[in-house]
């Protein structure tokens, strides 16, 4: 019986730790660039370990005067392996590992004040950036302040890994990354000597107290 305690309820904290259900989220931003807006993307992460098929799933773009979607992208079609990063982008010519092109227009991302960035799937808001200010319902937490430049190459991007549904402390700083793992830091990053952000200390402890369950379980 004890046995079957400690499995249970060692399979129970997995299915509740950050990201273990299969979830596709925002993980990288660049809408503001040196001189003209030519390289915007936005870069989506699949946290499950399974392939995700993304028919049904949408990125709508929200104007934060009026909260109206001046944009909406349809990313049916295509399919996103576990782990996986996709990216869209306007020229692939300017954004390494850009997987689909969607339109063939330059300056296509507002540049805040705020504005936001919703990803819906089958018309379900699953996750949210609102950029440079609070946008009710689109701001998850507390809002992010932080804007992207027009000056330093550099790109909003999520810690690695990180979905505490708040804005505020899940989005940095960034290093230009589409197509792979971010790297918190500021400016341009090409030849800086910086790390992805290891997970956080209460991740850690997490996984220890996790493994002490299922020795308990063993012993048990």
């Amino acid at each position: 019986m004890k046995h079957m305690f400690f499995a249970t309820l060692a399979t129970t904290l997995l299915n509740h730790s950050p990201g273990s259900h299969a979830a596709l989220i925002i993980n990288e931003v660049d809408y503001d660039q040196p001189g003209s807006d030519t390289a915007e993307f936005i870069e989506l992460y699949n946290t499950g370990a399974s392939s995700l098929s993304l028919d049904g799933y949408l990125i709508d773009l929200v104007n934060g005067n009026n909260g109206s979607v001046y944009r909406s992208i349809d990313l049916g079609g295509f399919s996103l392996n576990g782990g996986g990063y996709f990216v869209v982008c306007n020229d692939a010519t300017q954004v390494m590992n850009c997987n689909f092109e969607f339109t063939s227009s330059s300056g296509w991302l507002q540049n805040g004040a705020p504005d936001a960035i919703g990803l819906y799937d089958s018309n379900t808001l699953i996750d949210s950036l609102a950029y440079e200010g609070l946008m009710p319902g689109f701001t998850e937490g507390d809002a992010l302040t932080l804007a992207d430049s027009n000056s330093v190459t550099m790109s909003l991007g999520r810690i690695n890994g990180i979905d505490s549904n708040n804005n505020l402390t899940d989005f940095q700083a960034n290093c230009l990354t589409p197509g792979a793992a971010n790297i918190i830091g500021s400016g341009d990053c090409s030849s800086a000597s910086v790390s992805p952000v290891p997970a956080p200390p209460a991740l850690w402890l997490f996984a220890s107290g996790l493994l002490g369950l299922v020795k308990i379980s063993r012993r048990s």
